[in-house]
């Protein structure tokens, strides 16, 4: 069974599984698919273990070419999502301590990697509208980095408390706790800014 062409344009219309089992069945429409769909949100979570952006591309890159040669085994993995942050987790944690990098990192091309495409700011705009681009990267840059990461997986990346804990090898109520301590960070943050002036009603 082929993936209709005319519905490839929406990658929404497909379920993981069902992703999954038209890779499996050789169907490289659906690896386009899948490629679409989550290239770019594991490339930022990526920068959770590999600061150079171009790393982490090729990294990812590497690793849906490996879902591809792979695709006989995939009938085998029972959550895709997870699955897949987890290789890339894996992947950029030995590519970390294997590596030398002699590379400094220009802070700028990081950042404007982090938050392009915008789909970040974009869901962040929608729930507080009234706060420009520089005051999102203040209050994310205060966040523990644990506590920031399951946040955005949660909030970004659309994630359940359960996959987000296979990702991170924690807890689901660890992952709820680190969660919990982002929104605090982010409200002390958010009410400091409207004291100071620099937000307004939200």
């Amino acid at each position: 069974m082929k993936i209709n062409q005319t519905k490839m344009g929406n990658s929404d219309c497909f379920s993981d599984d069902y992703l999954f089992q038209q890779i499996q069945n050789g169907q490289y429409e659906a690896m386009q698919l899948f490629f679409n769909r989550y290239y770019t949100p594991l490339c930022r979570f990526g920068l959770n273990y590999e600061s150079n952006p171009c790393v982490v591309e090729e990294k990812v890159a590497d690793i849906f070419i490996q879902l591809w040669t792979n695709r006989n085994i995939l009938d085998k993995i029972k959550n895709p999502k997870s699955y897949i942050y987890v290789i890339v987790k894996n992947s950029l944690k030995t590519v970390r301590k294997s590596e030398q990098f002699h590379q400094q990192i220009d802070e700028e091309k990081t950042i404007n990697f982090m938050f392009s495409p915008s789909r970040e700011q974009e869901i962040i705009e929608n729930e507080q509208k009234e706060m420009n681009t520089n005051l999102i990267r203040e209050i994310l840059d205060i966040i523990p980095k644990k506590s920031r990461q399951a946040f955005e997986l949660s909030r970004i990346d659309g994630l359940k408390y359960k996959e987000i804990a296979e990702i991170l090898n924690v807890t689901p109520k660890t992952v709820e706790n680190h969660i919990a301590i982002a929104l605090k960070y982010i409200s002390k943050a958010l009410e400091s800014y409207k004291k100071r002036g620099l937000l307004n009603s939200i």
